[in-house]
């Protein structure tokens, strides 16, 4: 079996890594997916294996330029956190700080889905890898996330999906 509590603590954090955009496009070139926007869990459509889901999910992205920018609130039981991560999207490591730990992330394009590989520091020196698959429905208001998890001791895989919230009345 293997250790929940390792996992645990950067795989929700993972979850709320936001998508990158994509390098300036060339005429061959399809347009690249923005992920900006005012996003919230669909509960009973994520999985999130043997980590405690939680109540609510709540992902505020804002794609500018070379540069990402997502807020998420999170909220398991009486507890809420919040996070703030930034992407450089021009395809160069984006440093970050997730659950008090250094990390750094790199983003490429699969077809239409973004893919975001990033390498989280623990604590104990060991190293945690995280793969992310970002994808949107056709019509633009679903976005899922598939977060790929592997530490040492093992690993997991977690699925967010979250629907567009409408701005405004």
């Amino acid at each position: 079996m293997l250790p929940r509590k390792p996992i645990l603590a950067s795989a929700l954090a993972i979850l709320l890594l936001p998508p990158l955009c994509a390098t300036p496009q060339t005429e061959s070139q399809a347009p690249r997916a923005d992920f900006s926007g005012r996003w919230r869990m669909v509960r009973d459509k994520s999985d999130f294996a043997r980590a405690t889901m939680p109540d609510m999910i709540i992902r505020v992205v804002d794609q500018h330029g070379t540069t990402m920018n997502v807020h998420t609130l999170q909220t398991i039981g009486k507890k809420t956190t919040s996070a703030d991560v930034s992407y450089f999207i021009d395809g160069t490591e984006s440093p970050n700080v997730i659950n008090g730990h250094d990390a750094v992330s790199r983003a490429f394009w699969d077809g239409p889905a973004l893919m975001i590989r990033t390498k989280i520091k623990l604590s104990n020196s060991d190293d945690e890898m995280v793969l992310d698959r970002w994808e949107l429905s056709d019509d633009g208001q679903t976005l899922t996330t598939t977060s790929r998890i592997t530490t040492s001791k093992g690993g997991a895989e977690l699925k967010l999906v979250c629907a567009k919230e409408k701005v405004g009345g």
